[in-house]
């Protein structure tokens, strides 16, 4: 599936480093082209609310000199 600038941008509404964002996410999705996005709200410990971006997918790591099982990696 092709990597949706537009639609991040608009999923990312007023996000300080909104552009800067969408070219570093676009930059990953060419090494890692089944990762996936989604918007999520974060509570904190104060109890105020803020929506982020969710990033989620597999990355191989070698272990011993082989590629083996993935971890599972978020980005907040």
């Amino acid at each position: 599936m092709e990597f949706d600038c537009e639609g991040l941008r608009r999923l990312l509404g007023k996000y300080k480093f909104r552009d800067l964002t969408v070219e570093e996410l676009k930059n990953v999705n060419m090494f890692f082209p089944h990762f996936r996005y989604s918007m999520d709200t974060y509570v904190f410990k104060d109890s105020s609310q803020k929506d982020l971006l969710n990033f989620t997918g597999t990355v191989p790591v070698m272990y011993q000199g082989k590629c083996g099982a993935g971890e599972n990696v978020g980005i907040l």
